[in-house]
Parts: C-alpha cells; sequence; structure tokens
C-alpha cells in the first residue's frame, strides 16, 4: 500500500520556536498507509515514498529535505525546495534480530521511525520497562532530528542523544537507501536490511558522519538505539552560593567542596545549573539527579501540570517566562524566577516523567557553546564580565555530556563537554550579548564548539577551525560516498550547510 502523501498549498513555512520562516515550493506531509499498528510491509512501503519524493526533486531540480519537530532555532531543516514533514511517521519496533557475537542483550535495542517524537519514546518504552540514557530538556524533537543537531542533556555518565544510536537507515536516492552501522561495533542481523531491500553498510567514518548529519546525508528514515532498563531519577534543586567549592563543582566536576542535597555517598546522574547574571547574590540554582533502579521509598512523585517541572533547563525557562509578560526585563525576570523556579527536595520519576516539556514556545532565542572541563569557569566568568559592561535579561544554564564520536557532533571535548547555554528574550539585546560573548571566547583562545540547532553565526571557515580541518573533511568525504553525484548532494543541500561550506 502506498503511503499517504498530502500536499500543502502552503508556500511558506515557519519553525517551531518561530524564529524565522522560508519560503519553499513544496511541503508534503508524510503518513504510513497504515497507522494503526507497525508492520514492515508498510515502513516499506514508505521508504518507496520517500524514494519517489526524492525522484520528484532531482526531475525538478529541487532541493529535498526531511522535516521532523521544526525544533531548532536554526535553518538547518529548511528548504526552499521539497519540505518533507515526517512526523506522522511513528511506527516502532521493539524487537529487532542481532547478529551472533552482539554483546549487548537484544531486549535493550528498539527501531523507530524518524518521525517519534522524543516524548513519544519515553511513553513506549516505559510500557516496556525500558528508558533512553538521556535527552534534552525538551521532548517535542522528532528522534531523527534530536540526533541530527546533537541534542544532548547533562548526564554525567552518557554522551549525547546520539551517541545511543546504533544503526541508521537512511534514504539517499531514487533507487538506494542503506543502513548504516559501525563496522567495529555491528548490531543487526544481515537479515533485516535484506527484508527492508536496504544496502548493508558497515563503515565507521560513514556511521560517525551521518549521525550528526543536520539533514545533508539524506531522508533518515529510522533510528536502532540502544534503551536501558526503566530507572528512577531522585532530584533536588537547591539555590546555592557561587563559592569556591561550587566553582570546582561546576569547572571540574569535583564534588568534594560542597553539600550536594541528596542521599550521601551517592555520585550525581545527572547535574545542571541554572545561573541568573543580574541576580547572583542570592546564588545559583543547582538541579541533581540520582540514578536508582526502583523509586526511593518516601520519595514524592512530579506534580503534574507545573509550567516548569523538574527537568527543565534555561531555555524552557525563558520560553514560559516569555510567553508570561509582555516584556522580559531584568528586575522581572528575577520576580519570576522565584515564582515559577523554585527549590524542591526529593521528587522522583521515570527519566520521561522529569524531562517533558513538549510545548515551550515563548518569544525565546537559545545558543549554546561547548567548552571543555576546566575552562568552564573561565568561561562563565567570562560571559558574567560582558554582562556587567553590558546587562540582558536571560539566564545561563550549565549542562554536561560526554564526548561524543559523531564526527561533527558539538560535544566532542575530552574529557567532557560542558554545554554554556546563553538564553533570553528574542531581542536585539540578547543577539548583541551573545555576540559579545562569542568575541570573547575567540579572544581568549577558549576551545569551543557551537550547538547546530540553537543560534550562532558560524561560517566556513569559522567550522574548521573550531571544528578541526580532519573532522570537517571526514564528514564531506562520507557525505560524498553516501551521495555519490553532485546532483544529489546538491539535492540534500540548502542554505544552512552553503553557509557553513558543509554542502
Amino acid at each position: 500500500m502506498p503511503p499517504i502523501l498530502h500536499e500543502s498549498p502552503q508556500k511558506r513555512w515557519q519553525n517551531w520556536h518561530q524564529s524565522y520562516s522560508q519560503k519553499l515550493e513544496l511541503l508534503v506531509d508524510v503518513g504510513n498507509a497504515d497507522d494503526s499498528q507497525s508492520t514492515v510491509p508498510g515502513y516499506i512501503d514508505t521508504t518507496q515514498g520517500l524514494q519517489e519524493l526524492i525522484r520528484r526533486a532531482l526531475t525538478e531540480g529541487l532541493e529535498i529535505r526531511g522535516l521532523g519537530g521544526g525544533w531548532s532555532f536554526t535553518k538547518a531543516p529548511a528548504t526552499s525546495g521539497i519540505l518533507v514533514n515526517t512526523k506522522p511517521l511513528n511506527y516502532f519496533f521493539p524487537t529487532l534480530t542481532t547478529r551472533r557475537g552482539y554483546p549487548g542483550r537484544s531486549e535493550d535495542l528498539c527501531f523507530a521511525q524518524c518521525g517519534v517524537s522524543v516524548a513519544e519514546l519515553n511513553h513506549l518504552l516505559k510500557k516496556l520497562g525500558k528508558s533512553l540514557a538521556t535527552s534534552g530538556a525538551s521532548n517535542g524533537q522528532t528522534i531523527a532530528g534530536a540526533i541530527g543537531t546533537g541534542t544532548h542533556g547533562s548526564s554525567l555518565v552518557s554522551g549525547a542523544m546520539q551517541d545511543f544510536v546504533v544503526g541508521l537507515h537512511l534514504v539517499v536516492s531514487p533507487d538506494r537507501h542503506v543502513w548504516l552501522e559501525r563496522a567495529s561495533a555491528p548490531v543487526i542481523n544481515e537479515e533485516t536490511p535484506k527484508k527492508l531491500g536496504a544496502e548493508l553498510i558497515r563503515d565507521d567514518a560513514l556511521f560517525n558522519a551521518a549521525l550528526v548529519g543536520m539533514g545533508g546525508f539524506g531522508i533518515v528514515h529510522g533510528v536502532l538505539m540502544e534503551v536501558e532498563d526503566l530507572y528512577y531519577l531522585q532530584a533536588y534543586r537547591r539555590r546555592m552560593p557561587l563559592t569556591e567549592g561550587l566553582w570546582r563543582a561546576l569547572d571540574q566536576l569535583d564534588f568534594s567542596g560542597i553539600a550536594l542535597p541528596g542521599p550521601p555517598g551517592l555520585k550525581p546522574y545527572h547535574f545542571m545549573a541554572v545561573i541568573n547574571p543580574n541576580d547572583l547574590d542570592r546564588g545559583v540554582y543547582v538541579t541533581v539527579m540520582y540514578k536508582h533502579a526502583q523509586r526511593p521509598q518516601g520519595s514524592k512523585p512530579p506534580s503534574p501540570g507545573s509550567k516548569l517541572t523538574q527537568g527543565d533547563s534555561a531555555l524552557e525557562i525563558v520560553g514560559v517566562l516569555t510567553d508570561t509578560v509582555s516584556e522580559l526585563t531584568i528586575p522581572a525576570l528575577s520576580r519570576l524566577m522565584d515564582r515559577f523556579y523554585g527549590e524542591y527536595d526529593d521528587v522522583s520519576g521515570t527519566h520521561g516523567e522529569l524531562f517533558t516539556d513538549t510545548t515551550t514556545r515563548g518569544k525565546a532565542w537559545g545558543s549554546a557553546v561547548g567548552v571543555p572541563l576546566g575552562r568552564v569557569r573561565e568561561t562563565i566568568e567570562l560571559a558574567l564580565a560582558v554582562n556587567r559592561a553590558y546587562p540582558f535579561p536571560g539566564l545561563f544554564g550549565v549542562r554536561y555530556a560526554l564526548p561524543s564520536r559523531a564526527t561533527l557532533a558539538f560535544t566532542n571535548h575530552a574529557p567532557m563537554t560542558c554545554v554554556l547555554d546563553i538564553d533570553g528574550a528574542a531581542s536585539t539585546r540578547t543577539k548583541t550579548y551573545s555576540r559579545r560573548v562569542w568575541q570573547r571566547l575567540a579572544e581568549a583562545f577558549i576551545p569551543h564548539t557551537f550547538h547546530w540547532g540553537k543560534f550562532h553565526e558560524l561560517d566556513g571557515p569559522a567550522v574548521r577551525r573550531l571544528y578541526g580541518v580532519e573532522r570537517v573533511d571526514a564528514w564531506l568525504a562520507a557525505r560524498k560516498a553516501l551521495l555519490p553525484t553532485p546532483e544529489l548532494r546538491a539535492a540534500f543541500a540548502n542554505d544552512y550547510l552553503r553557509g557553513l561550506d558543509l554542502a
């Protein structure tokens, strides 16, 4: 049965956070023919439907791009050609046959079609007694969109979301689609790609490049993930003075100089700070979460219906606050923080219950830079110094991720990447403030990278300087290998990739 292809009459598309709108030739909603049950024949038919759309793009000389939740602030998902809305594609296969010799457990693998949202994944996995290792604080992205731009959380024992992905199904041309894995860690039984009609490719360089592919490697149709047994996170939030001990915790994840809330002797699974640079005298909001196999006895469940939840970071806060007032000023920000973002003790839930945001929109503007441990304090103090000279109504979020193997992941700093989020109202002042911080980072020679889905002003030379010529060349070589003709590479390009010299 052919998939449902609905051609929308609209000729302009706007992203979720309303940071831009894009003129386009065609918006196509793609749905599985049978959306009531996940079937292999239905999945194969949808693959063929995606190939026909690629054929049309090539015939008409148009770009083509898969669209997920549209959550990115940047124009990574945008195109002037054919925009393929994949959100209705929500097949989920919790059991797959692994190859002989696979060192993991087959029950820890699941395969999700590209349009399954992170929130949906949390729901589906919980019913199976399973959980994602990490996610961003926002869960409105589709799984393909989340990994394609490097979405991360703040787990001290895992990387960003692309780092639990072990297989990709990519539709790359009208007559070719590939199942991609690492040669160093093959997972799936060879019969599975054969049943899908996909070409099996096991190649570390190609897989690592395509993980954070920003839509430039074809249409990601399916994602194979390694998940975990269901766990509970016991969460606490305290407002703590910015002492030398807390500075060591932020800069080096050395917690010996502070008394963290929670069970004594346990290392945090999740550690995050939210800093109001205009209200430092009252301290920094510190959130810690501890991992347990069962809900800790006496711990409280998350309260339903609150505007901000236990897992929200700076962007979610700013989104809620800018949706609350007509103009977010510095005094208003502090008052609203007191009202909406308070301390709490001993709240526990599954990963999906603590990280729930799927609706935050607001008039927010967000950027994120990754720096290595040991340069975190220097980076935050630099941002604070810029704010003293040029105050802006916004927040810093401080989160962490282990280094990623994905070629152009921005969380690539060893031994750990600290992500400094700068989130504020979508105003000229916030943008000017962020630019001044970025300039100071460059002048201070602090190694840093930028989140592909948040605002930045990178160009080709800056990408090569910050990410490394070797990484960029490896990414481009992998793209050329998977898209061997100039016509295919042009079809899966857009202004965003061209502006980064990645097309």
